[in-house]
């Protein structure tokens, strides 16, 4: 009875283990269920790997965590957003936004923050920081070209340093929009506020 006991409480602790491995990876990785969420949306398969690819690299580089389909929240609490498949410019999935609509990026920088783009014209990932006086490194890949609003409060400016941490130069005061910016010297930005 003690053998048969003592398998039976074997073979239950080996079960827990799987579920509680199971659910903290579920919990560590919700991409199963933001994919879910994008193919009900009507994306294809190969539209929803895409832009997974791109967020689970700049998870790693930017310490942060997915917080829906297409969005992150990095490890300082900045948001990074991506366009939905097909779309030119960056919004939260499910907002009713357009992505194909000029007027979009300027929803997404909200009152309070700096926003930068990767691409000119505000179109494509954009980044979302409105805390003060840290280093923010910008996200991965933002190489050349690209676009910035400076929305803080107060008219705050906020200032670009290199890849080693050297300052570059500061923005215009809030409000101040920049289409045609350069990312490739900038590593950190940093708000004046």
């Amino acid at each position: 009875m003690r053998v048969k006991m003592g398998a039976v409480l074997g073979a239950a602790l080996i079960s827990l283990a799987a579920v509680a491995t199971t659910a903290a990876q579920a919990e560590a990785s919700p991409a199963g269920g933001f994919a879910a969420q994008l193919r009900s949306a009507g994306f294809t398969a190969q539209q929803t790997a895409t832009l997974q690819s791109e967020i689970d690299r700049d998870l790693t580089v930017l310490h942060g965590r997915q917080v829906s389909p297409n969005q992150i929240v990095t490890g300082d609490n900045s948001v990074v957003t991506y366009p939905l498949p097909g779309d030119k410019y960056a919004h939260a999935f499910g907002d009713g936004l357009n992505g194909n609509d000029p007027r979009t990026p300027f929803v997404l920088c909200s009152y309070g923050a700096f926003c930068g783009w990767k691409k000119d014209n505000f179109e494509g990932p954009g980044f979302t920081h409105a805390t003060c006086g840290d280093f923010y490194e910008i996200p991965n890949g933002f190489k050349d070209g690209g676009s910035w609003i400076n929305n803080q409060t107060h008219h705050y400016t906020t200032s670009f340093y290199g890849k080693v941490g050297e300052y570059l130069s500061t923005s215009p005061k809030a409000y101040y929009k920049q289409p045609h910016g350069n990312w490739r010297p900038v590593g950190y930005i940093s708000n004046n506020c």
